[in-house]
């Protein structure tokens, strides 16, 4: 799991402005491209109060 603030930090090399929404706009728009239905999502889940959750099904074909 990432934070917010991680993933600015990572994406834009800076600290982390308790206002900017830029990552969750970015996530957004990944779940858009990758989710089957981005309501409801399996792929990037959002953890509450902690970041977000890359969690992709694995299989084993």
């Amino acid at each position: 799991m990432l934070s917010r603030d991680q993933l600015l930090d990572l994406a834009r090399g800076r600290a982390a402005n308790a206002f900017d929404r830029s990552i969750d706009t970015q996530v957004s728009r990944l779940r858009k491209k990758l989710e089957l239905n981005p309501n409801e999502p399996s792929i990037i889940k959002t953890v509450w109060g902690g970041g977000y959750l890359f969690a992709p099904e694995v299989s084993n074909e």
